[in-house]
Order: C-alpha cells, then structure tokens, then sequence
C-alpha cells in the first residue's frame, strides 16, 4: 500500500481516455470558432475546408452576438432551466411528503409517479403539445369550450346571469410558436423530470429522524411548522443535487423546442447552434463556446450551493 505507483498506473488509461474524450471535441469547437468554415458556399469555396489559412479572428463571435435571436436564445435558456428546477423542486417535495406514509396501494403509486420519467422526451413533447395543449383538439381546447358553454348557460339565470354576462369568452392559449411555448416546453419538462425529484426525496426522507418529529408534536409544533423546521433542512442535500443534476440536462434541451414550436419565437443556445451548424460550422462553434461560458457560470452557482449544504 505504501508504493502509489501502482494504483496510478492502473488509473492512467481510464485518466487518459476521459480526457481526450473532453479536450478534443472542446479544443476542435474552440478552434473552429477562429476560422472560417462554411459548409455549402460556391463564391468562397476555400470557406468549406476547415484551414488556418480561413482565420477570422473574433469575427464569429462578433457574428454570433450581432445576432438577432442570440438575446432571445440566452433569456430562453435561463428562463426554462430556472422555469423548470423551481417547478420540479416544489412538486418534488410536496409529492415526496405526500407518499412518504404509509396507505393502501402506496407501491402501485409510487411506480406510477416514477413511469414519466421513463418516457422519451420527443413522446413527451408530442403527447403535451398535440394531446393536452392543443387549443382546438386537445384537452385544453375542449376544457375551454365546455367552460364557456357553461358560462353561456349560467347567463340565463335569474340572478346570476347578469353577472356571468359581464364575462368574455376565454380564448384558448396557442402554445405554438409564440412566446409562450417557452412556458409550454417548461411544463411538459417538469411533468417527465417531477419523478426524479420525487425518487430523490422520497429515499432521503426515509432517513428523517422521527423523533424529532414526534418531540416536536409534543411540544405543539404544526405540521407545516415541522415541515419548514424539521423536513426542509433533512433534505437540503437531496435538493442541492437534484437542483445541479437537473441544470446540466436541462441547459442541452432540443427536441421539446423542435417539436413545439420549430424555433419560432422559442430557442436556446443548443437550439441556436443547430440552425448554425447546418452550413455555418465556425458561426455554431462559437455559440457553442457561449453555451460553455453560460454551463459553467451556472456550474459555478450550483457548486456553491451544493458545497455549502454538504458543510452545513
């Protein structure tokens, strides 16, 4: 045990891999970002070989901040990955506490609280977007229409119908491609990522020390007032971790974005680079460099956070 040669030997490959399996896919971005590479471009065809001699500088970076949806794409991301972590989170906890009891048929619901997450996220997309949110034939559409035929009827009665003929008719919300697709994407998000934050919490609270729980009955304690003093606390690791975990997937989000709205008035950075990289390599390279930038300033946070709930 006193020779570390060995142990660091053995260890050497798998260190070896792992970084070349970082390094070049990032050290091939950054560089792409400093030239000129445009796939399909017959007026400079020197543009579609990925040569030094194509160097540009900061010229792609300029290209990329000029442009108009790159605000748009930035806003997107923290506004769906912050939309979708408070959500889960909230969700999270009140369906952990909620099943951590003991009832008949609490296995059955356990598994059926853990099954969204095991759906694929373009199926996921597709049943939310078309099945749920659908203004005309979904389950939205056909719950506002039968809110407004009910409002319609109740304008008949004798005392309540002048107050129900002060009503509009409600409008259903189109979640394509609008604004609100972001709000769209975080929602059908948050139903798949819920069972994971529920899994989480749910193992953590089985470790809860029950006597405090019980001291704290004893002593007059609410049950609210034992949950924000008691539970919360308990599960300040378990929320640091989902909240972390949960960023990182969150902040390479595609398909539900594809899948809703095309893009229309709804991208984020990954989103961005996808429209880039179909023929403009170093223009996509750089917003890949700021899709990093981005990733680490909130890694950075998270870290924090999640370093101080381990020292507490």
């Amino acid at each position: 045990m006193a020779n570390r040669s060995i142990p660091r030997l053995l260890q050497t490959p798998a260190v070896v891999l792992l970084l070349i399996w970082m390094l070049v896919p990032l050290s091939m971005t950054l560089y792409f970002s400093f030239i000129r590479y445009v796939l399909n471009n017959l007026r400079r065809p020197e543009w579609t070989t990925p040569s030094l001699s194509n160097w540009r500088g900061w010229g792609n970076y300029e290209y990329v901040l000029n442009a108009k949806d790159f605000l748009l794409a930035i806003q997107n991301s923290v506004l769906i990955v912050g939309g979708i972590l408070v959500m889960t989170v909230i969700l999270g906890l009140g369906i952990a506490v909620l099943v951590n009891r003991n009832f008949p048929g609490r296995g059955i619901v356990r598994v059926l609280l853990i099954s969204p997450f095991f759906v694929m996220p373009a199926v996921n997309a597709v049943l939310w977007i078309n099945m749920l949110l659908d203004p005309v034939l979904g389950l939205q559409g056909i719950a506002v229409g039968g809110l407004n035929n009910l409002i319609e009827g109740l304008r008949d009665f004798p005392l309540l119908g002048s107050f129900f003929s002060l009503w509009p008719e409600i409008e259903p919300i189109s979640f394509r491609a609008t604004q609100t697709s972001a709000y769209a994407v975080i929602m059908m998000v948050t139903w798949q990522w819920t069972p994971f934050a529920v899994l989480i919490f749910m193992t953590s609270l089985q470790s809860e020390d029950e006597s405090q729980k019980e001291a704290a009955t004893l002593d007059g304690a609410s049950p609210w007032s034992q949950f924000v003093n008691l539970t919360i606390p308990h599960l300040a690791r378990p929320i640091a971790i989902v909240v972390m975990i949960q960023s990182i997937f969150h902040l390479s989000l595609y398909a539900e974005i594809e899948i809703v709205s095309r893009g229309n008035g709804n991208k984020n950075l990954p989103y961005l680079i996808g429209e880039f990289s179909s023929n403009n390599i170093g223009a996509a390279s750089a917003t890949g460099i700021f899709a990093v930038i981005l990733a680490n300033i909130i890694a950075i946070f998270l870290l924090r956070m999640v370093g101080k709930s381990l020292m507490d």
